[in-house]
């Protein structure tokens, strides 16, 4: 919104119903799509409402009252089979090389319920307590604790030799701050463009990054019966709602596959 503001801050008093259509507008124009709009707006507006409920702004009038934010539209499934995720476990890399790390990354975030990406490059040594993965999503600072199978185990065993509690635990160092999100994005860049590759070797077809893998342990536990409330629990979702976005669409090939199972 700055940037659609010429760089300059925005004074509340600026941020009128024209301000908002033009800026829909012009994100529109950009080819952003209206979940990602939707997702700017909800964030403004609850800035623009806590202000007024802490009395440090009173508007003239809230434009929020006649602005309807853009709903969530249904999206393309970013779900990866079961059967496929097992395929990319069996790849194999040289050690230590940037593909190796990234085959790693990927089912450690698999293995743990679909974690961010975020809170995996945040992980310290610290966060493993005996059985278990402890640590607080970035998101929404909710507590997890994930038990560690053996597959996991295996994988952060590599992972663990020679360091200390306050030692993170993977080497990229990011310790979570504003100040260094730039270099999350570029590791987060680097592993998308990594995953690509892995994707290709396992034989997934289609995009296949960071958020593909949360996605996926959603989507698979719910082709095995899981309940989506105990899924929205896993992801850590705060409403059913969002579970449920996650889980609305499937491919034309396992409705298939479910109906042939119904009707045989």
């Amino acid at each position: 919104m700055t940037k659609f503001n010429n760089g300059k801050d925005i004074i509340l008093y600026d941020i009128t119903l024209t301000f908002l259509r033009d800026f829909e507008a012009q994100q529109l124009k950009k080819g952003n799509s209206k979940n990602t709009i939707g997702m700017y707006m909800r964030a403004i507006r609850s800035i623009y409402n806590s202000a007024i409920k802490e009395d440090q702004f009173v508007p003239i009038k809230n434009p929020f009252d006649h602005y309807r934010t853009p709903s969530m539209a249904r999206t393309k499934k970013k779900a990866v089979a079961k059967v496929k995720i097992m395929d990319l476990k069996k790849l194999e890399y040289e050690q230590d090389s940037p593909l190796w790390h990234a085959k790693n990354y990927a089912l450690i975030m698999f293995y743990c319920r679909g974690m961010n990406f975020i809170d995996l490059v945040k992980l310290k040594v610290k966060n493993i307590e005996g059985d278990r993965l402890l640590y607080g999503r970035s998101k929404t600072g909710d507590p997890f604790s994930v038990r560690i199978t053996e597959s996991l185990g295996n994988i952060l065993e590599f992972y663990l030799k020679g360091k200390q509690p306050e030692d993170y635990l993977l080497p990229t160092n990011y310790d979570g701050s504003t100040k260094h999100f730039q270099k999350y994005k570029s590791l987060r860049r680097r592993m998308n463009e990594r995953l690509k590759i892995i994707a290709k070797d396992a034989g997934i077809e289609g995009e296949f990054n960071t958020y593909y893998i949360r996605h996926s342990w959603a989507t698979i536990a719910k082709f095995m019966g899981i309940s989506t409330e105990i899924i929205s629990e896993g992801l850590g979702h705060n409403s059913l709602r969002t579970t449920e976005i996650y889980l609305k669409s499937f491919t034309n090939n396992v409705l298939d596959e479910a109906n042939e199972l119904v009707i045989s």
